[in-house]
């Protein structure tokens, strides 16, 4: 994976106590990102926090307080996102150029042509569990660290999703 650094800033919505519990409604919650395996593979995927429902025990952040919950993973492209060969879900060609000739045969590979032609928008899922090490009461700061998991690209519906697995920090302004 490369060492680049990506960063989802202005995310807010209602944070209730007991239990702590935090609904991401607004801010850049989104990053379109690409990652290089070792075998020299590019992944891309949509580092993610939309629809966070993050819940931990207590009523307090403190020092060692976890808290964690599921988010939706929207697709990488959207709709209107054209392949190389001009396929799009609600844009561009049905297929591409000749293929209607080696789908007419009826022989195998019919189902990874219909992949590559059929492009659908998907939604998957993804979690993200956060550790707070650091709190500052009085100006309402607290900063932490976060395990996220989360499926990868799938190529609109072309490709099954790898899972992604990042690790980072996470700060917070309480106001």
């Amino acid at each position: 994976m490369t060492r680049q650094t990506y960063t989802l800033a202005f995310i807010d919505g209602p944070l209730t106590t007991n239990p702590i519990t935090f609904k991401e409604e607004d801010g850049m919650d989104h990053q379109p990102t690409t990652v290089k395996l070792p075998n020299a593979e590019y992944v891309p995927f949509l580092f993610t926090v939309k629809s966070l429902l993050a819940k931990g025990e207590g009523s307090e952040f403190k020092p060692g307080f976890t808290w964690g919950g599921e988010f939706e993973v929207p697709s990488y492209r959207t709709g209107g996102f054209l392949d190389p060969k001009g396929r799009g879900m609600y844009s561009g060609y049905d297929q591409a150029v000749a293929l209607p000739a080696l789908q007419a045969d009826g022989k195998g590979g019919q189902e990874e042509l219909f992949k590559e032609s059929n492009k659908v928008f998907d939604i998957g899922k993804g979690a993200i569990e956060m550790e707070v090490n650091k709190v500052n009461a009085e100006l309402g700061e607290i900063g932490g660290v976060f395990v996220s998991k989360q499926p990868s690209d799938t190529d609109m519906g072309a490709k099954a999703p790898k899972t992604i697995l990042m690790k980072g920090i996470f700060y917070g302004k309480v106001v």
